[in-house]
């Protein structure tokens, strides 16, 4: 028989997973404090800002806050480097990693991320 714990803890992982994946994965319309409803575009990654406002990357693409807590994106998947620094990959669903020192490690090129390079989803009417 499973222990209260056990079960608290399994719907906890279940539950914060699910919505963390749906976030990340920006498959997930999401309604926002003003009541509208925010549909980002397939393949983004949406996250709300200190202001609570969605701001995606574009398709493939990445975004990250950067030191400052500003959302910042770019052509491909992002990083962000020992410096605070947010680098992106150069190609739509382009890898990033930092490497052992720290710095930032993409495929094809790193370019840094910039919050220009970010768009504001449409509300759904």
């Amino acid at each position: 028989m499973l222990s209260f714990f056990r079960i608290f803890a399994l719907l906890c992982v279940l539950v914060c997973g699910s919505a963390a994946w749906a976030q990340m994965s920006g498959s997930a319309c999401i309604s926002m404090r003003d009541g509208t409803t925010v549909c980002p575009k397939p393949d983004s990654q949406c996250k709300l800002n200190r202001y609570g406002d969605l701001i995606c990357s574009t398709p493939g693409g990445g975004i990250e806050a950067d030191r400052y807590g500003d959302l910042v994106c770019g052509p491909g998947y992002c990083v962000k480097d020992q410096r605070g620094e947010v680098f992106c990959s150069s190609a739509p669903r382009g890898a990033s990693a930092v490497d052992l020192y720290g710095n930032a490690s993409c495929s094809v090129a790193c370019v840094q991320a910039a919050s220009s390079l970010c768009v504001v989803p449409k509300a759904v009417r």
